[in-house]
């Protein structure tokens, strides 16, 4: 057996129904809803828990804070993934101050070119 839920504007336009004058079973008939179940969205009227704001709000900041817990721990295993490149990176390829100074072939004066000036 399912059960149908309703949306909160169907309840307040049933309730309306039933405010300006409507008798409980005939609204009921016209909208297929039993009149037991109008009976509850009356009482929850009255008790403020029908159209209560927060509900729909605290729900909506729950969601809020689960993207941003989800983002949080996307960003961190990211930080972390790229923690461990640099780690891999700095032991293969050292930083400048640490790695030794290559060596640089100086050219013997043998070797080198002499240029020829004309006057």
């Amino acid at each position: 057996m399912s059960y149908k839920r309703y949306t909160k504007a169907f309840k307040q336009k049933v309730l309306r129904e039933v405010e300006q004058g409507g008798s409980v079973s005939a609204v009921s008939r016209r909208f297929s809803v039993s009149r037991q179940l109008i009976y509850e969205w009356q009482q929850k009227q009255r008790d403020g828990s029908l159209q209560d704001p927060k509900t729909g709000v605290a729900s909506e900041l729950l969601a809020e804070v689960a993207e941003l817990e989800r983002k949080v721990g996307q960003l961190t295993m990211e930080n972390e993934f790229l923690k461990k490149t640099l780690e891999r990176l700095e032991t293969r390829y050292p930083p400048a101050e640490k790695r030794p100074e290559p060596k640089r072939l100086s050219k013997s004066p043998n070797n080198s070119k002499k240029v020829m000036v004309l006057r």
